[in-house]
């Protein structure tokens, strides 16, 4: 049997809404500062320890330990705050939290006390610290991943002391390696199915009922996320705001009920044009617009051809007719910092942008370099 196939494993495997990358990336800020926070100070006393007893086998392997863990917890601290939230981020960042906590078992065994490596309940605890943090990143995949990467590195780390001590040595009780052990499994799936229960309020109010994008509110609170984090690193970045074309007209000639059909095939085409980075929401009526972080002006025209493209070639299947229609979209883009504009303003500057479009025969793109037409001019619907 193709398991592919299955509609379950689709669902668990299937990324979360995009509604959550906002608040995912929230959380992922908090756990960084708290990481980067704890990696410092464990760094600091290491260093002081080794101060008190430069002699110490143990002393020195901590302090190389924490040495790395505060290098890399810095690193992804960094990360975090210069490139736009991705999934994948998450799964590195739970990642690397169990396998931090995996390495301070390790340079415990290494150092000479493999009885604390194996049965310390207080660095064993912070797995599951990790793990609970895991759920801030709104991705029960992560939560999962992580919770199975931990099995398997403590799994590894009690495999390396059979070998290395001897499988009959007292402090290594097989029972009690196999208990935690599968703790730490049930603490991934636990993270799977605590996760897909807080994902669901947070995608009903974020989330416009009738096409599944982001609404007004949750759209402009995430652009406003991303205009910041452009104009702190100087990154490009461009917005589009489109609008369906005659959509009165379509309304009038196909009724309220293909309307709607009409705004989610739109919204479905611009969700299955767009990359991984940028995200959709509708603004009202039949507005939408479209983030693009990280896309300077001309990469920005050429994705918002790609859009009107997409839109075009969309089906709007109505009921009672045996013909599907088709509507078509004008475009306006706006971009920073390419040529100058305002960075709070490029909302303002594409709808503008649009409106050209309007005015210039519609089903077209206008960006930033294009020549201002007069508004107030009405556009005939």
């Amino acid at each position: 049997m193709d398991r592919t196939a299955d509609p379950r494993r689709r669902d668990i495997w299937a990324p979360p809404d995009g509604s959550l990358v906002q608040p995912g990336s929230e959380g992922e800020l908090i756990i960084s500062r708290l990481r980067a926070t704890i990696a410092i100070i464990a760094w600091g006393a290491a260093l002081f320890a080794a101060y008190r007893d430069p002699f110490s086998d143990t002393a020195r392997v901590y302090q190389l330990f924490t040495t790395v863990a505060a290098a890399a917890s810095l690193g992804l601290h960094l990360t975090v705050n210069r490139v736009a939230y991705g999934w994948w981020l998450g799964f590195l960042a739970s990642t690397i939290d169990v396998t931090l906590v995996s390495g301070g078992l390790l340079a415990l065994m290494l150092s000479g006390v493999p009885t604390e490596a194996l049965n310390s309940s207080a660095l064993f605890v912070v797995y599951f610290f990790a793990l609970a943090a895991t759920t801030i990143r709104l991705d029960h995949r992560a939560c999962f991943v992580a919770g199975m990467t931990a099995a398997v590195e403590y799994m590894l780390i009690v495999v390396f002391a059979g070998f290395h001590y001897g499988w009959a040595v007292p402090f290594l009780n097989l029972e009690a390696q196999l208990g935690r052990m599968a703790l730490l499994i049930g603490m991934a799936v636990l993270g799977v199915i605590v996760n897909r229960r807080m994902q669901a309020p947070h995608v009903l109010s974020a989330n416009d009922s009738l096409t599944a994008v982001l609404n007004r509110r949750s759209f402009e609170e995430r652009w406003g996320s991303e205009l910041a984090r452009a104009r702190r690193y100087g990154r490009p970045i461009s917005i589009a705001v489109l609008d369906i074309d005659y959509f009165k007209q379509f309304n009038d000639r196909h009724g309220h009920t293909a309307g709607d059909a009409a705004l989610v095939a739109v919204a479905r085409a611009l969700k299955g044009r767009v990359r991984a980075t940028d995200f959709v929401g509708r603004m009202g009526g039949e507005e939408f617009a479209v983030a693009l972080p990280e896309t300077s002006s001309s990469a920005a025209l050429a994705l918002a051809e790609g859009l009107r493209h997409a839109v075009a070639e969309t089906a709007v299947i109505i009921a009672g007719s045996r013909v599907p229609a088709n509507v078509t979209i004008s475009v306006g883009i706006a971009s920073w910092p390419d040529h100058g504009e305002e960075i709070t303003r490029l909302l303002d500057r594409a709808d503008d942008r649009m409106y050209e479009a309007k005015l210039d025969g519609r089903n077209r793109v206008k960006g930033p370099s294009a020549p201002s037409t007069p508004l107030g001019t009405p556009i005939p619907y």
